[in-house]
């Protein structure tokens, strides 16, 4: 499957640094001034490395919906998804600075062909530090709208319907028993209403596991680390199994959207 990756702001703080250097100060009891933690301020490019078992697209924008879009195309062999080098099996993207500030959001739109596995594996990372798939500041939106087939199965939805669906996310305005009706993310509703779960599978380290060992980065070539996690949709339906093997129909409620707030990525 491959999937639509755009800049999304989650609003997680930051690491306490100690320091009072970067801490503000504030008055406290008795007039003692207490240091109090300043969220550090993320610079420097987004790097992103992503793939998608089997189809995925990439871009970023605001909370409101993708400003920057690249379209994905499903892959037609297990090395456009698994293989080294990169370009053949994960892809590489970089969002400047300018455009990945503060309140921006990384999006990751996916289809699959609803035959056998399904996930997203990659790493977004920039001068505070990197954030991997699997992470639990990832959201994930299920918007029902079945891509296995048609005319645009392999290019999967455009920017138009993906910010559509993004509206409809971030309103919880959509049916339940077809949608996940709003944003979701490892711990369960972010949307009053919604249902289901951010799915997080296995790391990028088992090469007996659902998936193969995907093309992991060496001293001097790019590619996804072994912290990786794959992740999908869970829609908590009480049909047993897990989230990564598809049971040949639309049972997880693709096409999805995963969300990660740049600010996030500070660690």
């Amino acid at each position: 499957m491959k999937l639509v990756v755009c800049c999304l702001a989650l609003g997680a703080c930051g690491p306490s640094s100690g320091g009072r250097g970067d801490a503000g100060m504030v008055d406290g009891a008795g007039g003692d001034a207490a240091l109090v933690d300043a969220r550090p301020n993320v610079s420097g490019p987004v790097n992103v490395v992503i793939t998608a078992d089997n189809a995925y697209s990439f871009g970023y924008g605001t909370a409101g919906g993708i400003t920057h879009f690249t379209q994905g195309r499903r892959a037609q062999t297990a090395g456009e998804i698994f293989n080294c080098p990169i370009g053949e099996g994960p892809e590489t993207y970089v969002i400047p600075e300018s455009d990945a500030p503060d309140g921006a959001y990384l999006y990751i739109v996916t289809w699959d062909d609803l035959s056998v596995t399904q996930g997203v594996l990659g790493q977004f990372t920039r001068d505070m530090g990197s954030v991997f798939t699997g992470d639990p500041r990832f959201e994930v939106c299920a918007t029902g709208i079945d891509y296995s087939g048609g005319a645009d199965a392999l290019v999967g939805p455009s920017q138009a319907v993906i910010n559509a669906e993004i509206g409809r996310c971030n309103s919880g305005a959509s049916d339940a028993s077809t949608t996940s009706k709003g944003w979701v993310n490892a711990a369960g509703p972010v949307v009053s209403g919604a249902v289901g779960k951010l799915a997080v599978g296995e790391l990028n380290d088992d090469a007996g596991g659902t998936f193969p060992i995907t093309c992991q980065p060496t001293s001097t070539t790019l590619g996804i680390t072994s912290t990786a996690k794959w992740m999908w949709y869970d829609p908590e339906d009480g049909q047993g199994g897990d989230a990564f093997h598809s049971t040949g129909a639309n049972r997880f409620k693709a096409f999805l959207i995963f969300r990660l707030g740049v600010s996030d990525i500070i660690f």
